[in-house]
């Protein structure tokens, strides 16, 4: 009698980091025996990892279920929709779920189940390692897949693109509280990763033909701070347990190239600033700034002014005459006036950004921006400043 193998799809939506996780639930499933398809039909297991930084993001993972309607998964009788036993086993994971777990919890998580009835399980990201125990409750795999798991590191053995760059993690979550963003609540307190399991994973990619390491986490500059440190301005930090690590990888042979993302100006020290000259250290800096205005910036809760961010932007130039940056930019925040928003313009000019990320501001349930801030930028104003950047960017770009 012939075994059918068993099947996984995955689709992931959102930054870098959700792809690491991704690669690493698909690499758990490997070892399991599963093997990936690119049709949902086709699998016998269905992970959808999500993002939830805008509405649009999680829109589409909604919309998914349009994909279970399509295959008679999901229909309707009179009022109520009835579920398909024959559906696959459908995981939620990733950052709308983490907003709805947890200790800094935005919603409750009945109104995920709500919208979406035919997920069966919904995993935080710190819970995406329970997967196997769940195959096994479900009986997709026995008892001898289970224990084949134990004490194996998920990390080193997730599935990585065919491309020549490793995502690897330094450290979770975040702790800044930016007024507009969710991430402090869908990835929970920042946690930053040790450097001996950092390093171990670098030579585990360098052995398997990775030469372009990518650091991972949401703000990579404190990794290792204390807390006292992260308190500090950055030129008060001192040395920087970051830049020493940039230093300690670079000194591996057969790394070629090391990127990370994503740095803030805050913490940004002259020791790291020094560290960037380094030769195998990419030479294109994604800095955010989100906005070029001060009076935004400080009801964004962002720790600088345009004036120390564009300081560090000159400390920078200064020892890697080279380098190149790119920012993340909100559009129509509350309270912003067309004289702010005139100034985002002006600083656009000013720094001629390589890559920007231009997005109209997009409410959050449970964040301090929507919890006490009045949206009150009409869409169509929120639009038009959109295009407008959008095209001072395009110009100079090309």
């Amino acid at each position: 009698m012939k075994v059918k193998t068993p099947k996984y799809y995955i689709a992931t939506y959102g930054c870098q980091m959700n792809h690491k996780d991704s690669q690493q639930m698909a690499g758990v499933l490997e070892a399991l025996g599963f093997i990936n398809t690119p049709k949902v039909e086709e699998a016998n297991v269905v992970i959808i990892n999500t993002c939830s930084v805008r509405q649009a993001s999680e829109d589409k993972v909604y919309g998914f279920g349009i994909k279970y309607k399509e295959q008679g998964w999901v229909t309707k009788k009179g009022n109520k929709k009835v579920i398909s036993k024959n559906k696959p086993l459908t995981f939620v994971t990733g950052c709308m779920v983490g907003s709805a777990k947890g200790e800094r919890q935005r919603y409750d998580l009945k109104i995920l189940k709500n919208k979406m009835p035919w997920a069966d399980y919904f995993l935080a990201p710190n819970e995406e390692h329970k997967l196997p125990s769940i195959l096994y409750k479900k009986k997709l795999i026995d008892d001898w897949g289970l224990k084949t798991l134990q004490n194996r590191d998920f990390e080193i053995e997730a599935k990585r693109d065919e491309s020549k760059t490793a995502f690897i993690n330094i450290s979770y979550g975040c702790d800044n509280f930016c007024t507009f963003c969710v991430v402090p609540y869908a990835r929970g307190k920042e946690i930053s990763r040790p450097k001996e399991e950092i390093l171990r994973e670098v030579n585990h990619a360098v052995l398997r033909g990775y030469s372009n390491i990518m650091l991972l986490g949401q703000n990579v500059n404190s990794w290792m701070l204390t807390p006292t440190q992260k308190l500090k301005t950055r030129k008060k930090i001192g040395k920087h347990p970051f830049a020493q690590l940039l230093r300690e990888i670079h000194k591996i042979v057969g790394v070629k190239k090391i990127q990370f993302i994503t740095s803030n100006p805050w913490d940004f020290t002259q020791d790291l600033v020094k560290t960037l000259a380094l030769p195998k250290i990419e030479k294109f800096l994604h800095l955010p700034i989100q906005s070029g205005s001060n009076a935004i910036l400080k009801v964004m809760n962002r720790r600088h002014t345009v004036e120390e961010y564009l300081e560090l932007v000159n400390e920078i130039k200064k020892e890697t005459p080279n380098m190149e940056f790119g920012t993340d930019i909100i559009v129509g925040f509350p309270g912003e006036s067309e004289e702010d928003f005139e100034k985002t313009i002006e600083l656009f000019e000013k720094m001629k950004f390589r890559v920007a990320y231009i997005s109209i501001y997009s409410p959050r349930t449970g964040t301090p921006a929507t919890k006490h801030m009045e949206n009150n930028i009409p869409l169509g104003i929120k639009k038009e400043r959109h295009k407008r950047l959008m095209k001072v960017y395009e110009e100079y770009k090309n």
